[in-house]
């Protein structure tokens, strides 16, 4: 599996080819475009940058978006507009119709989580000290 877009250097992923777009699958295409949206929704819920992005994604594939990478972006790029998931669901892989998103965000938990392991400050490592 390739990673996107860059392989992390100092790691054993660095020898590693990253993904190129043009050679990106219909699923890669749709995960993308989705995450993306996400992450819009996410920082710029409700402002203009989104407004922006759903008359923008029709406009570029028409432009460039189709010759570029040919009709595996268009449906993952419609999803990415704000055309609702019941119209799509046909098209894609990933079908969401039916799962309500909370516009601003996921709600706020509200209990305590707890570990369930020891912290290395409570137990520690079992090394030996040498700085006496």
């Amino acid at each position: 599996m390739p990673t996107f877009f860059v392989p992390p250097e100092n790691t054993r992923m660095e020898q590693k080819a990253s993904a190129k777009l043009i050679e990106m699958t219909d699923l890669q295409w749709e995960f993308f475009f989705t995450c993306w949206k996400y992450n819009l929704e996410f920082w710029r819920s409700g402002s203009r940058s989104n407004l922006k992005f759903t008359a923008g994604a029709p406009i570029y594939y028409s432009l460039l978006g189709k010759k570029l990478f040919g009709n595996a972006i268009k449906y993952p790029l419609l999803r990415f507009a704000g055309v609702p998931d019941w119209l799509l669901r046909k098209r894609l892989y990933l079908d969401f119709t039916g799962y309500k998103r909370n516009p601003r965000g996921l709600e706020q938990f509200p209990g305590e989580i707890v570990p369930g392991f020891q912290s290395v400050r409570d137990k520690g490592l079992n090394m030996i000290d040498a700085s006496v």
